[in-house]
């Protein structure tokens, strides 16, 4: 079965940091993780920018994984209108970045 990756760069509201991420975390991955297809999901926190810093400093991975990836994110949609899938006014929203890239190539690893 194909393999995905959904990326998402996001940030909180000025000042609702403790409130985005105990959303983030405790409410919207599992709500992502519970839709047909969705596999798992880890968040990441910015260490350190190398090139063009950005100011969105959190990033999730998705994984996904289905035959038909348009029908799995018809799927999201489908969720959001019937509310299984929540916001948080904590949560900059317009400003985040949402990518899906499928599986390329061989994956490699460290020979020590």
């Amino acid at each position: 079965m194909p393999k995905f990756k959904m990326i998402a760069l996001t940030k909180p509201i000025a000042g609702k940091e403790k409130e985005y991420n105990e959303w983030y975390q405790n409410v919207h991955l599992p709500q992502v993780c519970a839709l047909p297809g969705v596999q798992g999901a880890q968040r990441y926190k910015e260490a350190a920018a190398l090139q063009n810093g950005d100011e969105r400093n959190y990033l999730a991975i998705y994984d996904i994984e289905t035959d038909d990836i348009g029908k799995t994110l018809a799927g999201f949609g489908e969720a959001g209108a019937a509310g299984r899938l929540t916001q948080s006014d904590a949560s900059d929203s317009a400003g985040a970045y949402t990518v899906i890239f499928s599986e390329f190539g061989e994956r490699v690893t460290s020979k020590g």
